[in-house]
């Protein structure tokens, strides 16, 4: 019963602040935010006045591209 309340969880958009993506990826904010300028990671979504995020969908795929990227995926 358990896997379906995180299966479901899991399926559930989210978004994530700038710094957390940024430590996710295991980068600067800086380069968070030059990788949006250059189309490989994005969009931002503004959650208010003076306050961004980005979709953790995205965050993943970033991720995961540079995996693929080195060569580790199957």
């Amino acid at each position: 019963m358990q896997n379906q309340t995180n299966e479901s969880a899991a399926a559930r958009p989210a978004i994530e602040r700038v710094p957390m993506a940024a430590r996710r990826m295991g980068v600067s904010v800086s380069q968070v935010y030059r990788e949006i300028k250059a189309g490989r990671l994005g969009p931002l979504v503004k959650i208010g006045e003076r306050a961004s995020a980005l979709p953790a969908a995205a965050v993943d795929a970033w991720i995961q591209s540079k995996i693929n990227a080195a060569g580790g995926a199957k």
